[in-house]
């Protein structure tokens, strides 16, 4: 009966984390809805992108100290309605300030959700399957959802479908009853063991600092593999099968994790998964001039991109004896993805193409020196 209510307790979290980043997964197919809704140019399209991410920033940064305060369940029930309410005021409003302030809003309560998911699949026992499950679903249902979404558009109107993303937090206010407090959640007996050992909290740092690079490293040439591709000669319309096939390789480096959990070894999971991204990144660099090229270098960034990001996280979990760490892992997985697009288009008008993919190797390289601190620090827990 236990084992049933945890399987429970943790779908619930997962389905969570999902829907309140459903907008990531679909974003280019939403955007382009409101841009035609609200007949948005190129400029102002950007900044709705970059307000809903500032607002998913400031819910993941404040998630912690309120879910202290109020507990999980009041916690998700505020972040469900105000995202509820933000997209379904999206089609009622009035000129683009009101649109970039319903976006801060949804974005707000989409980042008090996942910081608060994410925080609660690394109370419960097996964290790596939990967070391996979390991306191979993720995959699934940004996959599904971004195809369904222009046959709403097409079959019952842009209003319909822009509205249709509220749906997926009003599931969210439907289920909170059945949270459990994620303060009351304890680690099972082995993980209260690793938590508390001396220098525990340093193989979390270490692996926290050690995904911020991997985001780093993902996020300087994700929002800029449509145009590099073009550029490079592949039709517009095969970028997009191209890229539509390569996010498919989230799923074995997902499904890996959520299979096998902690039975492989974290440290080499990490490895592979970042030698990985390193061997799409020289695909890319060597210069994209057809899509299944495109494909390849994309399927194989996400098979690595996902497998070492279940293991960070898990590890992250694992060895949080301050109960900060695992909190902030929304917030560094967000800021990434933020400040690592901004850091290469700041520098693009000074050198050329080829320096989004050296600052995304020097961010993986980087992660790579973290795992030797972490595997050091590792190495002490077992003296111990």
């Amino acid at each position: 009966m236990k084992a049933r209510t945890g399987l429970v307790t943790r779908s619930l979290f997962i389905y969570i984390a999902i829907a309140s980043t459903m907008i990531v997964g679909v974003g280019p197919v939403f955007l382009g809805m409101l841009a035609r809704k609200f007949d948005l140019p190129l400029e102002q399209q950007g900044w709705v992108l970059s307000m809903e991410m500032a607002g998913v920033i400031v819910g993941t940064l404040f998630s912690p100290a309120a879910e202290r305060r109020v507990g999980t369940r009041l916690l998700t029930l505020g972040g469900a309605l105000l995202g509820l309410a933000a997209n379904l005021s999206c089609v009622q409003a009035e000129g683009f300030s009101g649109l970039l302030a319903c976006r801060l809003v949804a974005g707000i309560g989409g980042g008090l959700l996942y910081s608060s998911a994410l925080t609660a699949l690394g109370r419960l026992p097996q964290q790596a399957r939990s967070y391996g499950a979390m991306l191979f679903l993720q995959t699934l249902l940004f996959a599904a959802f971004a195809a369904v979404l222009p046959v709403i558009a097409e079959r019952y109107g842009l209003s319909m479908a822009i509205n249709a993303l509220a749906a997926w937090f009003g599931v969210i206010v439907l289920i909170c009853h059945w949270l459990p407090d994620v303060r009351a959640v304890c680690p099972v007996a082995t993980e209260q063991v690793i938590q508390h050992a001396p220098g525990s909290g340093k193989v979390g740092l270490y692996a926290l600092v050690g995904m911020l690079c991997l985001q780093m490293g993902i996020y300087s040439v994700w929002g800029f593999l449509e145009n590099l591709a073009v550029e490079g000669g592949v039709d517009p319309v095969d970028v997009g099968w191209a890229l539509g096939l390569g996010l498919l390789g989230g799923l074995p480096g997902s499904a890996l994790p959520s299979l096998f959990g902690q039975r492989l070894s974290s440290n080499l999971m990490i490895a592979l998964g970042s030698l990985a991204v390193l061997c799409s990144l020289a695909i890319l660099a060597r210069g994209v001039h057809q899509a299944g090229e495109l494909a390849v270098a994309v399927f194989v960034m996400n098979v690595g991109w996902t497998l070492a990001l279940t293991y960070y996280m898990a590890t992250v979990a694992t060895h949080d004896p301050s109960k900060r760490l695992a909190p902030a892992i929304g917030f560094v997985q967000v800021s990434a993805a933020a400040v690592a697009p901004a850091v290469v288009a700041g520098l693009l008008p000074y050198s050329g193409e080829q320096v989004i993919y050296l600052l995304a190797a020097i961010a993986i390289v980087g992660g790579g020196l973290m795992q030797g601190l972490l595997l050091r620090a590792q190495r002490g827990l077992v003296q111990v």
